[in-house]
């Protein structure tokens, strides 16, 4: 099938910014997936609420390219459930795992850094939900 395809009830052609954003979404489920196995096979005393938040993000960006795939209306909505497993993951990695010691930088110094990267993707997502919000779903 052609990324310019009609596809849908309604015979839309899906736009190439859906379809990267679709296969982006795949490449994300793929890896939440693996995550979700490996991690806690490999590391001693992994937290198992992490590993409930990787199979939630699994599938909710599978959800996501499903919906991306085939223009549906829907799709915003596993979206804006991804982004909340997204934030929620972050949160859990900050609260369970020594995440300061993995990255080699004390809190002070790496909050700021932290900050900054949450904010950017908190952007992204935006303009993210709003790309969506046009091309798949129709609104303004």
């Amino acid at each position: 099938m052609s990324a310019h395809a009609p596809t849908g009830s309604a015979g839309r052609k899906r736009p190439f910014g859906v379809t990267l954003l679709s296969l982006l979404m795949g490449w994300l489920t793929l890896a939440a997936a693996l995550n979700s196995v490996v991690f806690p096979s490999q590391i001693e005393g992994w937290p198992v609420v992490i590993t409930v938040l990787t199979v939630a993000y699994a599938v909710t960006a599978g959800a996501t390219t499903i919906g991306l795939w085939r223009m549906r209306s829907w799709s915003l909505t596993t979206f804006s459930s991804w982004g909340v497993v997204l934030l929620l993951l972050m949160a859990a990695f900050l609260f369970f795992i020594d995440f300061w010691t993995i990255i080699g930088m004390q809190p002070l110094v790496a909050g700021p850094h932290f900050v900054i990267f949450t904010v950017t993707m908190v952007l992204v997502y935006w303009l993210l939900h709003r790309y969506i919000r046009r091309h798949v779903v129709g609104l303004r």
